[in-house]
């Protein structure tokens, strides 16, 4: 181990762990918590919201206007995961993973890679709103979801990515190679994946699917609405489907 490598793992777990630190402190901010406890009721109905009835913006808008692209599913259930990764400190427990396996020679590039995936994904799966109070989301890959997209990144991307290079650099080893074949049936199985969820809504009438896939692994939605497994059903038959034909070859 170079005698820079402690300081580049150091520098590694401080920039992986900002974005969970950034996402605690924003839920957990005790002076906004002891300011609130100590403003009457009155100030928030009047002086802060300038009334609760004056401050009620009704929107309209048309249900031909709402973005039903096939990629919502997909969108939703990246940005549920990107989420949970961050408030769970996942990029702060990979970089743990490649410290105390350093001497492995596929580890710190996968831990690399994971890192890079998480940066790269939380913009793209973020939900893009128009500038008009009344604009709601922007649909999916038009010319202003791009324009919205190219100012998504932000410091948590920069800091993930820093993470990801600072991991290579300590780790010392290089990154494996990546069957170009392997990496494209993958992404060709997601999409099927998820055109499968698309057409969930068309067989059941519930809207609601498309949300996303892991929003109905919820045990109340499915009880409640038991033609929600076909969500699940068609996906899992598909990639059985799928496993059965590699493992004939």
């Amino acid at each position: 181990m170079s005698p820079s490598a402690p300081l580049a793992w150091m520098a590694a777990l401080a920039a992986a762990a900002y974005p969970t630190w950034d996402t605690w402190h924003n839920w957990i901010d005790w002076s906004s918590l002891f300011t609130a406890a100590g403003m009457p009721e009155k100030y928030y109905a009047t002086e802060h919201y300038g009334g609760f009835t004056e401050g009620v913006i009704r929107c309209v808008r048309l249900y031909d206007s709402i973005d039903r692209s096939p990629f919502l599913p997909l969108r939703d259930d990246l940005a549920t995961l990107t989420d949970l990764a961050t408030t769970l400190a996942v990029p702060v427990l990979a970089v743990l993973i490649a410290l105390i396996r350093r001497h492995s020679a596929t580890t710190g590039p996968r831990v690399a890679w994971v890192l890079a995936l998480i940066a790269l994904v939380r913009p793209l799966s973020a939900d893009y709103h128009g500038d008009g109070i009344c604009s709601g989301s922007l649909p999916m890959f038009t010319p202003d979801w791009f324009e919205a997209l190219s100012g998504g990144w932000g410091l948590w991307e920069l800091c993930l990515l820093a993470a990801a290079l600072l991991v290579l650099l300590a780790s010392d080893s290089p990154a494996p190679p990546i069957s170009g074949w392997r990496a494209l049936t993958a992404a060709m199985d997601a999409l099927v994946v998820y055109g499968l969820v698309a057409l969930a809504p068309l067989l059941t009438g519930d809207e609601s699917l498309r949300a996303g896939l892991l929003r109905q692994l919820q045990f109340d939605g499915i009880r409640d609405e038991p033609a929600r497994l076909l969500v699940l059903v068609l996906p899992v038959g598909y990639l059985l489907w799928r496993h059965g034909r590699r493992t004939k070859r």
